[in-house]
C-alpha cells in the first residue's frame, strides 16, 4: 500500500515546481512516483509544461525526417541518372541490362519517397518536376514490375 501524501510532500512539490523542475525530476527528488507528484500538483492547481518541449522536439524530428527524405529522393534520382548514362557505354548486353535495372530500382525509390512526402505534406515544390519525370519514366509510384 502506498505511503499517504503528507504536508511535507505537498510543500516539496510546490517548491520544486516553482524551481521549474519537471514532474519526473520532482518524483526522483522526493522518492515518490510520478503519479503521486501529478496528484499533488493537480490538488495545488500546478501544471507541467513538458508538453511544449515534447511538441517542439517532435516537430524538429519531423522536419529532420522530411529533409532526410528529400535528400534520399534527390540522391536516388541522381544515382538513377548515373546508371542510365552507363547503359549507353556498357561492355555487354548483360551490363546494360544490369545498369537499366539499377536505374529503375533507384527511380522507384525516388518515386516512393516522393509519394510519402506528398502524402505527409513535407515535399518540396522543386521535387514535383522530378516526380513528374520519374512518373513518365516508370509510371506513378513505381510502375509495373515487368521488364526493364
Amino acid at each position: 500500500m502506498p505511503e499517504p501524501i503528507t504536508d511535507r510532500d505537498r510543500e516539496q512539490v510546490h517548491r520544486l515546481h516553482a524551481e521549474g523542475k519537471s514532474r519526473n525530476a520532482i518524483a526522483r527528488a522526493m522518492g515518490r512516483s510520478a503519479s503521486t507528484v501529478s496528484k499533488i500538483a493537480a490538488q495545488q492547481g500546478l501544471t507541467f509544461s513538458g508538453g511544449a518541449r515534447v511538441a517542439a522536439a517532435t516537430e524538429a524530428r519531423r522536419a529532420d525526417a522530411a529533409a532526410r527524405r528529400e535528400l534520399l529522393a534527390d540522391e536516388s534520382l541522381d544515382g538513377a541518372l548515373r546508371q542510365v548514362e552507363r547503359v549507353g557505354v556498357a561492355d555487354s548486353a548483360r551490363d546494360a541490362r544490369d545498369h537499366a535495372t539499377a536505374a529503375r530500382a533507384l527511380t522507384e525509390v525516388h518515386a516512393r519517397v516522393s509519394e510519402l512526402a506528398r502524402q505527409t505534406g513535407t515535399g518540396s515544390v522543386g521535387g514535383s518536376m522530378l516526380d513528374r519525370l520519374a512518373d513518365a519514366l516508370i509510371g506513378p509510384a513505381g510502375g509495373d514490375r515487368e521488364g526493364v
